[in-house]
């Protein structure tokens, strides 16, 4: 069985997806501890695209981070196939889908972007196999959001 950690320049092979959420977790830690990630990644983001500057420009952004970081922990949860990362993001998907918020499945791929630009920003271990991880992690759970459009 390979199971693998990363040094800080070398990338190993990762065999398991627990693996991978292991590396996602300790990286969205060091984001959080480092105290701005989420402010960085709003930043970025309404920058992107002035549909999104748009979608936002009445929102309360001190409860949206709120929702931000804990919709990132049930994108964990989600591929970890934790119940309540599965239930969290059901109502994400619901609340995302074409008749609620109706949100567009391509701005999920801009999302994830931006939000992995915060995350290298702020992990001071950031590297390939974070990056990776990231991936891999998100992409399970956007996958399952555009899903439900």
């Amino acid at each position: 069985m390979l199971f693998s950690l990363y040094k800080e320049s070398t990338v190993m092979e990762v065999e398991s997806i627990q693996d991978k959420i292991s590396i996602v977790q300790n990286s969205y830690g060091r984001c959080l501890a480092s105290g701005d990630v989420l402010d960085t990644f709003y930043q970025e983001f309404l920058g992107s695209s002035p549909e999104i500057k748009e979608r936002f420009k009445n929102t309360d952004f001190e409860k949206q981070k709120k929702l931000l970081k804990h919709g990132i922990n049930l994108m964990i949860m989600f591929a970890a196939e934790n119940l309540a990362g599965k239930s969290g993001l059901k109502r994400i998907r619901e609340s995302h889908d074409s008749k609620h918020l109706n949100i567009n499945p391509k701005l999920y791929d801009l999302w994830k972007f931006c939000l992995l630009q915060a995350i290298k920003s702020h992990d001071y271990k950031y590297n390939n196999l974070v990056e990776s991880s990231w991936n891999n992690v998100l992409d399970k759970g956007i996958r399952y959001i555009k899903e439900g459009y």
